[in-house]
């Protein structure tokens, strides 16, 4: 293999390898208003398993999480900043299932 072809495989792995934690990494923390949401749906869902592993059941509670929190002023009550912090909080609990 020519010098200039391992140069482009390690740097296309290095890539495919830094996209990969990109991903993971939001996994690993969330905000604070999507924290507030995961407690909300742990608390109201003691049985959280066949809730996080459907996404109907999932998107349901997380959505009854946010206009609880919102209609309490723990969280934003912006429409679209509403959606993207419960989407994130949705997201973590899906993946986080257990």
């Amino acid at each position: 293999m020519h010098r200039t072809s391992k140069k482009r495989v390690a740097l296309s792995a290095m890539i495919a390898v830094l996209g990969l934690f990109a991903t993971a990494a939001p996994a690993l923390a969330v905000s604070a208003d999507a924290q507030k949401i995961i407690d909300r749906v742990k608390a109201d869902t003691p049985d959280l398993k066949p809730v996080c592993s459907d996404r109907g059941k999932l998107t349901t509670a997380v959505t009854s999480a946010v206009i609880a929190l919102a209609t309490a002023g723990q969280i934003t009550s912006d429409k679209t900043q509403a959606r993207v912090i419960g989407t994130e909080a949705g997201r973590y609990l899906y993946f986080h299932c257990s």
